[in-house]
């Protein structure tokens, strides 16, 4: 019996100690939520959104919405909220309803307190695919405050922020109905809520020309100061030097699609670098099976070693290289500009040597004399640096002579490949040069001294 009520009053004490502890400022300054999970709750959003104006023709007009207005928003609007309590971050997803303003669901445990950390960020033009992923285009308008703060106490929510643009915009003008390709940008492409991630895209950004004669504004940045905006046409290529300044949060630039004429700062042809390796695109417009450019020049050396980890500056033409070894470099070469290279059909390599729809029908590409625009057996006796002839009508080199170049092979029925090798090369005479002069059915796994490639670049 005596041992009964000893253990009675341990129990007793126990409770007692259990209801004190309850008492904590830690466990008081989770009241108003229960721990852990999902939750859902009223929130006062106090702040307001620096937007772009859509009117204006040089920089963005700094315009206000205040974000505590109920007129400011539309039913379904969201606020993605990623709340700090300590070293824990809570993802929160804020919906605005015309009748019953902001809720929020987050998942986790709030802090309690006033001036506690949080970010914000508003999306225009997204695809919500669900509470764990924001789909994002060149379209979309990114508005953020990365020092946004939150105070919650007793089940009372308020967040303060000052969303302003993440990202600069551009804007093009040209002719309505005209698909405009442009390279150089980088562009969010999702949003990860829960783990408060961005990823991001490079690749051609395509845009069609409204019928007020000017694209939809491109939202995106620059990453480094010497990228270059490419912008390709259906018969046109230009690329402009551009810095970050020029790009900057919320700024707002029409610029105007240059034309041979006025080049407005633009340089004619797609410049692309890779690896530190600059090189030149020219637009080959005309043929039925569709748009496409050409490298100005065969594959230099410095670029196909470059891309494959060895630096160089040759301006050679590579040569004695597989077809295998082609299809690995343009893989690497792709991953890298995030780009389509690829070797030229038979068809779009004979119209490009001709001169494509500003053909003068010459026997060799740019010339009736061979020796004005070609490397071959009367003038040298090794391959020469590139661009030291005259170019054909498209302002395209060595498309006679210098060094053969492959073109896009097809497999026979037992595997093996049609590689044929078209234009000639330093060894062959001059009837062996000329736009239709090709060498047929070598092997992927072979090499030749005076056998290159030259690239081609399909926008899609």
């Amino acid at each position: 019996m005596k041992q009964t009520r000893m253990i009675t009053h341990k129990l007793m004490a126990m409770a007692i100690a259990l209801v004190m502890g309850s008492c904590s400022s830690d466990v008081l300054s989770d009241m108003g939520q229960e721990s852990q999970g999902k939750h859902t709750t009223k929130m006062e959003f106090v702040g307001k959104v620096i937007g772009f104006d859509q009117q204006v023709s040089t920089k963005a007009k700094m315009q206000s919405r205040a974000a505590s207005s109920s007129t400011s928003w539309k039913d379904g609007d969201k606020i993605y909220i990623t709340f700090y309590n300590g070293t824990n971050i809570i993802p929160g997803e804020a919906t605005y309803s015309s009748t019953s303003g902001w809720s929020v669901s987050y998942d986790g445990d709030l802090a309690t307190g006033s001036n506690l950390k949080c970010e914000a960020r508003y999306f225009v033009n997204a695809t919500f695919t669900s509470s764990s992923l924001v789909s994002l285009n060149s379209n979309s308008e990114i508005y953020e405050d990365l020092n946004a703060t939150y105070a919650y106490s007793n089940g009372s929510l308020t967040v303060t922020a000052t969303l302003s643009p993440k990202t600069g915009r551009i804007r093009l003008t040209g002719k309505a109905g005209e698909k405009i390709y442009t390279t150089g940008i980088s562009v969010y492409t999702t949003f990860a809520p829960a783990i408060n991630t961005f990823s991001t895209s490079n690749a051609i950004i395509t845009s069609t020309v409204a019928s007020n004669g000017s694209t939809p504004y491109i939202y995106g940045y620059f990453t480094d100061d010497d990228r270059s905006l490419g912008l390709v046409g259906s018969d046109y290529a230009f690329t402009r030097t551009c810095t970050s300044s020029m790009f900057n949060k919320g700024e707002s630039g029409y610029m105007a699609i240059p034309s041979e004429a006025s080049h407005n700062n633009w340089r004619s042809g797609l410049y692309v670098k890779a690896s530190g390796v600059e090189f030149k695109m020219i637009p080959v417009a005309g043929l039925e099976s569709g748009f496409f450019l050409m490298a100005e020049t065969e594959t230099t050396e410095a670029l196909y070693k470059s891309v494959n980890g060895t630096s160089s500056t040759s301006q050679l033409p590579v040569d004695a290289v597989s077809y295998s070894e082609i299809s690995s470099f343009i893989e690497k070469l792709n991953n890298e500009t995030k780009l389509t290279f690829s070797l030229p059909s038979a068809e779009q390599w004979k119209y490009a040597a001709k001169g494509g729809n500003k053909s003068q029908n010459y026997t060799y590409a740019g010339s009736n004399t061979p020796g004005d625009v070609a490397w071959y057996a009367a003038n040298c006796t090794s391959k020469q640096k590139v661009k030291t002839k005259a170019p054909n009508e498209l302002g395209i080199y060595d498309m006679s002579g210098n060094v053969g170049e492959i073109r896009l092979g097809e497999y026979y029925d037992h595997g093996d490949y049609y590689i044929d090798s078209y234009g000639g090369n330093y060894k062959s005479s001059s009837s062996s040069i000329g736009i239709n002069s090709y060498v047929e059915n070598r092997r992927d796994y072979n090499t030749f001294s005076g056998v290159g490639f030259r690239l081609i670049l399909t926008c899609k």
